[in-house]
């Protein structure tokens, strides 16, 4: 199957436009069904060791455990999820970022921040919990800080 792209700027940020032949359609419904479905992570309950199904919006922080990490949600449950840190990079495009070497926050969870002593910066969430952002990561955390703010 070949795709061809063309952007335009006449066409709403918001929206796609698909042009295909009838054939193709059974695809396309697929697509379209996969493409609105939100992404989600499977993970284990820590007290009775059972899998659930969570949506990755719904994720505050990750922070590293060894072989394990940790997800906090954003009403505060705790439950594990059995990739290290460093396979985590796909959570970037769910906004989920790395601030030091042990933790993911998400953006779109994030109050305020205020720049700390020795070039780190403090991030306040909604849940009133408080990260360390290390020097490596400051300056690309503001300017995804500062351009969602926009």
């Amino acid at each position: 199957m070949k795709l061809n792209i063309t952007y335009s700027e006449e066409k709403n940020q918001e929206e796609i436009e698909i042009i295909s032949h009838p054939s193709n359609q059974s695809f396309l419904n697929q697509l379209t069904k996969n493409f609105n479905q939100p992404q989600t992570l499977i993970v284990t309950q820590p007290s009775n060791n059972r899998q659930k199904i969570i949506a990755i919006s719904d994720i505050e922080a990750i922070t590293a455990l060894g072989h394990l990490s940790k997800v906090t949600l954003t009403n505060q449950e705790s439950y594990f999820y059995s990739k290290r840190i460093k396979e985590l990079t796909f959570l970037n495009q769910h906004n989920l970022y790395q601030i030091n070497q042990s933790t993911f926050i998400n953006l779109m969870c994030v109050t305020s921040f205020q720049v700390e002593k020795h070039a780190r910066l403090e991030i306040l969430t909604h849940s009133q919990t408080s990260y360390i952002v290390s020097r490596h990561y400051v300056k690309q955390i503001k300017e995804r800080l500062l351009c969602s703010n926009n």
